[in-house]
């Protein structure tokens, strides 16, 4: 366990750098894009994008999890916590927040008032992912 705690670490930088990535092309690309996809074929899209996106972003999610806490446990200082503070409230935002819109959108169809919920929301995780970022490159 404790060599694939390192290995984590090791990686954490690329880790947090995908994510950044991920949320930023679903922030300026794929949400946008919500709004351009006629009602009628976006309720057969939608949860297609989801479930693909998942693949993607859940393990990586998941590894920066690990990560965070496994490095407040080892090493603990003030950036440690901060980071995993910053991951802790993409979780939130996320599961809280971005996937009862995902939810809604699927059971109800496309309204606009739900994807600008969306899009406006997820600002949240981009903030939250950027900061991510910053803290582990500060760690690097």
């Amino acid at each position: 366990m404790s060599l694939f705690l390192e290995l984590l670490h090791e990686h954490g930088l690329s880790i947090d750098f995908a994510m950044f990535i991920l949320i930023g092309l679903v922030q300026v690309v794929v949400y946008p894009v919500f709004r351009e996809i006629p009602p009628d074929r976006f309720a057969k899209w939608h949860p297609r994008y989801c479930n693909q996106i998942g693949w993607f972003v859940l393990p990586l999610m998941f590894l920066q999890l690990i990560n965070s806490a496994s490095s407040c446990f080892f090493i603990g200082d003030d950036l440690c916590w901060a980071h995993l503070l910053c991951v802790l409230f993409a979780w939130l935002v996320t599961f809280v927040v971005s996937a009862p819109c995902h939810r809604r959108l699927m059971r109800e169809g496309k309204t606009d008032r739900m994807v600008e919920r969306l899009i406006r929301t997820n600002r949240w995780r981009v903030v939250a992912w950027s900061a991510t970022l910053v803290i582990s490159w500060l760690q690097y």
